[in-house]
């Protein structure tokens, strides 16, 4: 299935996508929609590889999705997921709720936490006088499914 498919040239988060690109003096490539259209899709942290193999059939190499993640997460556009063994996932973030995950350490599972307690601390910070303030926070464990498998209980 082609993600253009499923991602219309009118939903509100491709538009706001793209106008963020325009106001960074950023082209509009057909590669670029490609690549935002497939990380809308995904909705959720996804790996480069992941999304290269999405958008190959627009003539988009890997070089060239590595190069438009970097430029979207300088824009704001994603947001990179860290993981414990130094690995990084990405995820669209535009038009969306802030939220954080949890990422198992055993199966890769990640899911939304969906409260942020840490925004008090960057409104301080803020109040500080501190400009363009942001934070990051994953959490990592193993999930009940793992879990389960290690101890050997159904």
């Amino acid at each position: 299935m082609s993600t253009d498919d499923h991602i219309t040239e009118n939903d509100p988060r491709l538009d706001q996508a793209l106008a963020m690109l325009h106001q960074a003096r950023h082209r509009v490539t057909q590669p670029r929609v490609a690549i935002l259209k497939a990380l809308i899709e995904h909705e959720g942290p996804i790996k480069i590889e992941d999304i290269h193999q999405k958008v190959e059939a627009h003539n988009c190499d890997l070089a060239t999705v590595y190069r438009c993640i970097a430029a979207f997460e300088k824009i704001g556009i994603v947001r990179r997921c860290f993981f414990p063994d130094g690995s990084s996932l990405f995820e669209f973030v535009v038009g969306g709720e802030h939220h954080h995950h949890i990422i198992c350490t055993s199966c890769q599972k990640v899911e939304n936490l969906d409260v942020c307690v840490v925004a008090g601390l960057e409104r301080l910070v803020h109040d500080r006088g501190y400009s363009n303030v942001s934070h990051m926070l994953e959490f990592f464990g193993t999930c009940e499914d793992c879990s389960e498998d290690r101890s050997g209980n159904p």
